[in-house]
């Protein structure tokens, strides 16, 4: 006999909660009854199903076929009466295979679509593709200089490629988006921003925001790519965090000095110091800007004794490490006492004014800044102060143009910046490697500059306040990173003072703008000329049809251009303003019906999320979602940006169908790839992939799948009309239907926070330690052992339907392809899972779940006791308080056939219920049964003289 006397001092290490003892199946005493020889193993009810232990991903395009993916989309939105749910789409770059980055997008988007189809909403998702811009360009350019050698240089042929190279790669991407089981009608309800439709919407969106005055032409500083001859915006940069540029500290003789230096300098030379890692643009310097409200001196350096110079005081010591000089302080006074100061700069042979800049700090350089006005936006805003001429002697390629003779032709970046540093030898104090964050060109990988140019922009600095405005109002998820978000997208808005949305390329969406000498002429006649040429010819025809056919007779009297050569721009528009301007193409009930959601990654805080914002701002003065959703990167394990120089990038198609080595590179299905995406692609700012996860991943997609297995079998044997009985619930049955509808309802909220990992984490949870190692482990001698058509066995099919049935919505939405396939197995299977409205389930009848509690740590204290030997081996008398034992009494009540629900639960023979006296808890008396195993169901309760028990008894004698 074991005596456990109070479970609140046993130490067990079992695991918690709920897994008990399930290894104890397999031990199996033998009976004593006589004779031993006989078998009854041909009158259980054993479980059958043809659905496969493990997935055939070969099948998985005949799975889609069968349930009718395809045809989902279109079916949700004529029988769905839910309310309309907008989730529009960022459109991907038409430029190349796929990465993990589309497939965390856009398997994201789909589970959120498909867990609003089964909460019975109409999902309104049309995906897009953005077809322009210099990706596209340069990856058609090169494709056709592999095979014609020369890449075409006129517009139209390199449309005519750039167009064939989209649509092309639109198809395979389509292809992919279609297998991985994403929502949609794939074959005609999908954008594409080279589309004539698309075309003419975005001219007259540009015309509405150019007569309200949010878009203009001028000359401006921009972000200029020398590799690729064109303008960029900030989205289109990537950074090197260890750029490597020349820095020099440069002396400028002073000409006119301020009365107080005069005072110490005494004869001696005075100049200024400057420090630039831009040496290229000294030749372009016309002044040097100061701080009025910063401190300067005067100093002496110790290898300079007959020359004193002007610095910030608080950068003397910065200096004095930098040169490796001792450094004598004469004079300190304030900046604004520069006021009038000129210094020679021999490089243009000129003598140039310091000039207030309130951009110069004391925190790095000299605290006397070198000003360019083409080559720097502060320059450029100082120039406007102080009506400098702004002239650009750089051209599209980076080379110095208009200069003499040594200069000109010279790379800005390279040999010409060596020609201009040997000029200034004798002023240089210092020269050295400064290594910084620089921006690249994100397609070319190489350096950037500045560069002025007459560039066409919307004026964001207007644009600003309202924005902040409407980004308050917008819900911005998943909520662990939402203030993170926020802070990141106001500060990108903040500092963003205009937005260049002009490209000097071919491929992309044209500017309709006219010039004739220098008037620019945008008008709703030359955008209403060039949309019908675009609906008769296609979108080429700004480059193939002559400037008369765009100009109508209003436009040439109101101008006075008779006579006059009126030329076509030949600028394109920014592919950002391309996409940014989607939602006005899109949605249902007009503007007005905007989006619920947009959901990418957080680097579209500074894209995609800020330019559709922007534009619908400026076009109906409000945000154009409700809520976004902002997702990570994928990373390798090393935590690594996916690289092809690195090697490291894995491809969707790999993980599904697998690689050349299939020991490194195994076939995981589709299965484990939205299983990945769910479980990790929500919840970081990094979503790690690396084989171990997806071995982890594929062993949970396993475990889900044998446990629907396991459900099919149990169910497999019904009639459809057995689905429509009301069985007799008893308290175990009740307990895990009422825990079954908890877990949707727990599903639900998590699918609608977007806490997909969560979803995950509760599905293993509950199929772990509520369906496998409790309910079904405990009933499995019912569902084996009693008749056919008893209460007690089809309760716990019906049982086991309701949670088959609540973990495929629960898993539908991650898992699509595996339900589907599930369902079909199934005996009401008739139509794919997603088309069946209804399911006949149990429905819930609120239990005590304290109850149960109470059990299953009962149950613990008597495995411990058992010492891992079968429990059916034994019986039990348990001393319980009074207010237990009366919750527990009803549970152990006899029929003289089948087991109470007590001894079903804790698997024991039999259980005696008795009162305890005092604080104790319980006490429990474990001990043997004196009954012999019955050789049918294996338990130790066979009748006297018998080698069956009397349940299995009557079972035999029905037969």
């Amino acid at each position: 006999m074991f005596l456990v006397r109070n479970s609140r001092n046993i130490n067990c290490n079992y695991r918690k909660p709920y897994v008990y003892c399930f290894c104890l199946e397999s031990i199996r005493l033998k009976s004593s009854a006589e004779p031993k020889i006989k078998t009854y193993s041909h009158t259980i009810l054993s479980l059958k199903t043809n659905f496969p232990a493990r997935s055939n991903i070969a099948k998985k395009e005949e799975i889609q076929k069968a349930a009718q993916f395809s045809e989902l989309y279109n079916w949700q939105r004529e029988h769905l009466s839910g309310p309309e749910y907008v989730l529009h789409d960022g459109p991907p770059y038409a430029n190349g295979d796929l990465h993990m980055g589309h497939a965390v997008n856009k398997i994201i988007k789909d589970i959120n679509n498909r867990s609003q189809v089964l909460q019975g909403n109409k999902v309104h998702y049309i995906p897009g593709w953005d077809c322009h811009g210099l990706p596209i360009e340069l990856k058609a350019l090169q494709k056709a200089k592999k095979k014609h050698k020369n890449a075409p240089t006129d517009p139209v042929n390199i449309r005519k490629i750039a167009r064939e190279f989209a649509l092309d790669t639109v198809e395979s991407q389509k292809a992919a988006f279609e297998s991985w089981g994403v929502m949609a009608d794939w074959e005609k309800q999908y954008y594409l921003t080279l589309n004539n439709g698309y075309v003419k919407n975005q001219l007259h969106q540009f015309l509405k925001m150019y007569k309200d005055g949010y878009i203009f032409r001028t000359l401006k500083p921009v972000y200029w790519s020398p590799s690729s001859r064109t303008a960029l915006a900030e989205a289109e940069l990537e950074y090197d965090l260890q750029y490597k540029s020349t820095e020099v500290y440069v002396k400028f003789p002073l000409e006119v000095l301020p009365d107080v230096v005069n005072n110490v300098a005494k004869g001696k030379q005075v100049s200024a110091i400057i420090w630039t890692t831009t040496p290229w643009t000294l030749v372009f310097n016309r002044a040097i800007c100061y701080n009025p409200l910063m401190k300067y001196s005067v100093v002496k350096l110790s290898t300079y004794p007959d020359e004193l110079y002007v610095v910030a005081s608080g950068l003397v010591d910065s200096l004095k490490s930098t040169l490796d000089v001792d450094v004598e302080r004469l004079l300190e006074f304030d900046g604004q006492l520069l006021t009038g100061t000129k210094y020679y700069n021999k490089l243009v042979k000129e003598s140039l004014p310091f000039l207030e800049g309130e951009h110069v700090k004391d925190d790095k350089g000299t605290g006397l800044v070198h000003t360019a006005p083409a080559h720097g936006p502060e320059d450029f805003l100082v120039a406007l102060k102080n009506n400098m001429a702004v002239v650009c002697n750089v051209d599209e390629a980076g080379f110095y143009t208009n200069l003499d003779d040594e200069l000109n032709g010279l790379p800005v970046l390279s040999k010409g910046q060596e020609v201009i540093i040997s000029r200034l030898s004798d002023s240089i104090l210092s020269r050295g490697t400064y290594t910084h964050s620089y921006p690249l060109d994100w397609r070319t990988k190489k350096p950037i500059i500045i560069r002025a140019s007459q560039q066409w922009f919307i004026d964001t600095e207007r644009l600003k306040e309202k924005a902040q405005a409407a980004l308050e109002k917008v819900e911005i998820l998943p909520p662990s990173s939402a203030e993170q978000s926020r802070q990141g997208f106001r500060a990108q808005l903040e500092k963003r003072p205009y937005w260049c949305i002009s490209r000097q390329r071919a491929w992309g969406v044209p500017i309709p703008a006219l010039y004739c000498g220098d008037d620019v002429i945008v008008h709703e006649g030359i955008i209403d000329n060039l949309c019908a040429l675009v609906d008769k010819e296609g979108p080429d025809s700004w480059w193939t049809c002559d400037v008369k056919h765009f100009l109508p007779e209003e436009v040439l009297k109101e101008y006075d251009l008779g006579g006059k050569v009126v030329t076509k721009g030949q600028d394109i528009m920014d592919i950002w303003f391309d996409s940014g301007i989607s939602w006005s193409t899109l949605y249902p009930g007009g503007y007005s019906n905007k989006a619920h959601l947009y959901s990418e990654g957080h680097d579209q805080l500074t894209g995609w999320f800020q330019t559709s914002l922007l534009t619908s701002v400026a076009l109906t003065g409000d945000a154009p979602y409700r809520s976004i959703f902002v997702h990570g990167f994928a990373v390798d394990d090393k935590k690594r940006k996916m690289s092809k120089s690195i090697g490291n990038v894995i491809d969707p198609a790999t993980v599904i169908h697998g690689g050349k080595d299939r020991n490194s590179q195994p076939a995981y299905g589709i299965d484990t790839l939205r299983w990945w995406v769910a479980s990790h692609g929500t919840q970081h700012s990094q979503i790690v992939i690396s084989k171990k996860l997806l071995d982890d991943c594929q062993s949970e997609v396993i475990r889900i799948r044998n446990i629907l297995k396991y459900l099919l079998g149990v169910v497999g044997s019904m009639e459809k009309t057995d689905f429509e009985k009301t069985p007799q619930l008893n308290y175990f049955d009740q307990y895990i239907v009422q825990e079954t509808h908890d877990f949707v309802k727990q599903i639900k909220d998590n699918y609608n926070n977007f806490r997909y990992n969560h979803v995950a984490q509760s599905i293993l949870f509950f199929i772990s330690n509520k369906v496998s190692s409790l309910y079904c482990h405990c009933v499995k001698d019912r569902l084996y052992c009693s008749e056919k058509y008893s209460n007690g066995r089809i309760s716990a099919q019906m049982a086991c339907h309701t949670i088959f049935v609540s973990l495929c919505k629960a898993l539908g939405p991650i898992l699509p392809h595996l339900v589907e396939e599930a369902w079909q197995h199934h005996p009401l299977f008739e139509k794919p899972f997603y088309f069946s409205n209804e399911f006949e389930t149990l429905p819930p009848n609120p239990v005590d779940s304290s109850i149960m509690d109470a059990i299953l740590e009962i149950k613990r204290d008597i495995c411990v006791s058992a010492k891992n030997e079968n429990l059916k081996k034994f019986k039990a008398n348990i001393k319980l308080g009074l207010d237990l034992y009366n919750k527990l009494i009803e549970l152990n009540s006899k029929d003289d056939v089948s087991d109470t629900v007590l001894c079903e639960i804790l698997e024991l023979s039999d259980v005696n219920l008795e009162v305890i006296n005092g604080g104790k808890k319980w006490l429990i008396e474990l001990s043997e049964s004196n009954k012999d195993q019955c050789l049918r169901c294996r338990k130790y309760n066979a009748m006297e003289n018998s080698d069956k028990c009397m349940r299995c008894e009557k079972v035999l004698n029905a037969l």
